[in-house]
């Protein structure tokens, strides 16, 4: 059963659930099972390794905190403090440290949780990454970048937040995705140089109550 199929059907069960906690009250204080949408977000991102281990495992962290304080397992007044450590563990344990305004990484790997992002990249070999934006912003301007001749994945997760894509016109481009309660929009313009077809930069996105823009 692929990926798609799975969530699929994971979210219909899901909207049966809350007609009937809502209509016949079967499933009392159900509408606090939402971070589970967050927890299946990161289980996903696993599966199908589209982000780094510690990026998904964040996520999913993140989902679970609110999961628990929803059904009053632990107090409200903890999850913020939990956040920030959960937080700290990945500037800890993860690659990237902080928030960059300009770099030279062939490849991206950006996660920001109640904060924003803003990098410049000019990379000569621009061969894609993950970024994650989980009830945050990220700005990915790529317009000083090179892509590489074999092409580029991009994958882009947004929970509670936005991400915005700045590509040059000369790039061809592919989007795809899941949009749950959520979506993506292609603001961008092609210009072909040089008369020939380019390499092509796929973009996938997830988003869950967020979005996410691709444009020059």
């Amino acid at each position: 059963m692929s990926n798609r199929v799975l969530l699929g059907i994971l979210l219909v069960l899901l909207g049966i659930a809350f007609i009937l906690n809502d209509y016949f009250g079967i499933f009392s204080g159900f509408s606090a099972w939402w971070p589970i949408l967050v927890i299946l977000i990161g289980v996903i991102q696993i599966v199908r390794r589209s982000a780094s281990l510690v990026t998904s495992l964040a996520i999913i962290a993140a989902g679970a905190v609110f999961l628990v304080r929803n059904l009053g397992l632990i107090p409200g007044e903890i999850v913020f403090p939990i956040i920030l450590i959960l937080a700290g563990c990945w500037f800890i344990f993860s690659r990237l440290t902080g928030n960059h305004k300009n770099t030279g990484e062939d490849r991206l790997n950006h996660f920001v949780m109640f904060t924003g992002l803003k990098t410049k990249n000019h990379a000569r070999n621009f061969t894609g990454g993950s970024v994650a934006a989980v009830f945050g912003g990220a700005d990915i301007d790529l317009r000083d970048a090179q892509l590489s001749e074999q092409g580029a994945e991009l994958e882009l997760t947004v929970v509670f937040g936005g991400i915005d894509v700045f590509i040059p016109e000369d790039w061809r481009m592919q989007v795809t995705g899941t949009p749950l309660f959520g979506g993506w929009e292609d603001k961008t313009h092609y210009v072909r140089k040089d008369g020939a077809d380019g390499p092509v930069l796929k973009i996938h996105c997830l988003a869950l109550f967020g979005g996410a823009e691709v444009k020059n």
